[in-house]
């Protein structure tokens, strides 16, 4: 994983690659490991109540002040995800774990996840920083057409006692500028079960 990262660490402080993960969208862009379709009829502990189905979403990015290709992130994107419904909660699962959002008799669903990281504590006259990064969707399901259309959003900052110029500048991983935002505008199609 160093080798993914560019040279230019801040001088005197560790990068660690559990900040990189955190903070980059690896995590989002690995949406495609889930199980396939067939394979819904065992009843998902993370995916309470009735299963909506496995959609195949595409899209592009369609607004970027972080710098998407410090960050990792692609200008066209396409995964697969499954979804559940139980009453007003939504259960979207990228393949790790289970997001829980809420969702309208109408089919009109969103949903929101924090991470906040520490990359250097605070020391005497150094601040420290730590990076708040919130991402959050918002979308409809037609159940009758089997369509999903979702807008995906990440935000970046830091934290208000936080100075991070020095982990902005030139490192893989890192948002170019705080705060920054970018998000996806995707549609897809229900998968029909095998």
């Amino acid at each position: 994983m160093a080798g993914a990262l560019r040279a230019g660490y801040p001088s005197g402080m560790r990068f660690s690659t559990r900040a990189f993960w955190l903070l980059s969208l690896a995590s989002w862009l690995s949406c495609g490991c889930l199980e396939q379709p067939g394979e819904t009829e065992q009843q998902d502990p993370k995916a309470p109540g009735e299963v909506l189905g496995f959609f195949s979403l595409s899209g592009s990015l369609s607004q970027d002040t972080c710098g998407a290709e410090s960050l990792g992130a692609p200008d066209e994107w396409s995964f697969q995800v499954k979804l559940s419904r139980k009453k007003e909660a939504l259960y979207w699962l990228n393949g790790k774990e289970g997001i829980v959002g809420d969702i309208d008799d109408a089919g009109q669903f969103s949903f929101e996840t924090r991470v906040d990281t520490k990359l250097a504590e605070r020391r005497g006259a150094a601040k420290g920083c730590t990076i708040m990064r919130r991402d959050s969707a918002s979308g409809a399901i037609d159940e009758a057409k089997g369509s999903l259309s979702v807008q995906l959003s990440y935000a970046y900052a830091q934290s208000a006692d936080s100075d991070c110029s020095e982990f902005i500048s030139g490192i893989l991983g890192m948002p170019e500028q705080l705060p920054c935002a970018m998000s996806y505008a995707l549609a897809g199609a229900r998968i029909d079960d095998e």
